[in-house]
């Protein structure tokens, strides 16, 4: 049974609102519009197996210091908003609730940044250190894929604002097809979260496995067969980066010599390479643990984490 309906916004970015997009009030596992590229391989961000794993993880994400990027989004987000509404002659609201869509196996959630009061169109803002071209990046058309899908509209009205400092207006028309071709991918991918298992789109990577087991148990296990191959492969390929290091290392010391106290290297009048000089501050712990034990003993932190090494032998 389809069914869409909205929920309260909690603060964004907050950790009630990034609650509320991992997991329905049933906690149940749900997409959000922001990684839906993310479901069939082509977000700019966030893999298959990112996506996986933070919906298989025991906890929600937590927030996070926003980057650069996300900072110049938030503030200048209201202004573009209604900026946007001026150019169309429509008026515009940031909603306070969020936009969900539900049906057997599938769960989506939206947050949007504006719509359109006469009609409730959906209007994304966003903001980009390069020229717009006219075509919107796979990350963003398959957000605006589901936003539409969530707020039960066959449009979305863009607003970005580009690294030219113009505002442009981009229509995307999203058909029932894509819509279904998202909510087909969304299901298969939440089958295999449901049942505790990675989707088969979903390829991971160390830093998944690190973050899944970060402290061992001191066991043994009995590993299949066919781990010999990964081993050896593993090995050979420890060998080839050991091999390249110094192949690049050769390489720069010729180049380095050639350029001396120079920081540019051109050839034919082009420059091909630099050298720059550059300045590193650091802090000198162990002459500050020597001057001032207690305090160090007072700040010092301990992590964990586990290494991976071949065991030579049978």
């Amino acid at each position: 049974m389809r069914k869409h309906y909205t929920v309260l916004k909690p603060q964004h970015g907050s950790q009630d609102w990034l609650s509320a997009r991992w997991k329905n009030e049933q906690g149940e596992a749900r997409i959000s519009a922001s990684v839906a590229a993310a479901v069939h391989g082509e977000h700019q961000y966030t893999s298959a197996a990112d996506l996986a794993f933070e919906l298989l993880a025991e906890q929600p994400p937590t927030p996070s210091s926003p980057t650069p990027a996300m900072e110049r989004g938030n503030r200048l987000e209201p202004m573009l908003l209604e900026w946007s509404g001026d150019i169309n002659n429509v008026d515009v609201i940031a909603p306070n609730e969020m936009f969900c869509y539900d049906e057997d196996g599938v769960r989506l959630i939206a947050t949007l940044d504006g719509i359109m009061m006469h009609d409730g169109t959906p209007i994304e803002v966003k903001t980009s250190n390069r020229r717009w071209t006219g075509e919107l990046p796979r990350t963003w058309y398959w957000q605006g894929v589901q936003q539409a899908i969530c707020a039960n509209k066959d449009r979305i009205e863009w607003a970005i604002f580009d690294s030219d400092l113009e505002l442009h207006g981009y229509t995307q028309v999203v058909t029932s097809d894509e819509k279904q071709q998202h909510i087909e991918a969304c299901r298969r991918f939440l089958a295999h979260i449901d049942m505790g298992m990675l989707p088969d789109v979903a390829q991971p990577e160390y830093k998944h496995a690190s973050a899944l087991h970060p402290v061992g148990n001191g066991k043994n296990v009995e590993l299949p067969e066919s781990v010999v191959e990964i081993v050896a492969s593993l090995a050979s390929v420890r060998e080839q980066q050991k091999e390249l290091d110094k192949t690049e290392d050769d390489l720069k010391a010729q180049i380095c010599l050639l350029l001396g106290e120079a920081e540019y290297g051109n050839i034919n009048g082009e420059p091909v390479i630099s050298w720059k000089t550059a300045s590193r501050t650091s802090f000198d712990a162990k002459k500050f643990e020597a001057e001032h034990p207690a305090l160090y003993n007072k700040f010092k932190t301990t992590s964990q984490y586990r290494t991976v090494r071949i065991m030579k032998g049978k």
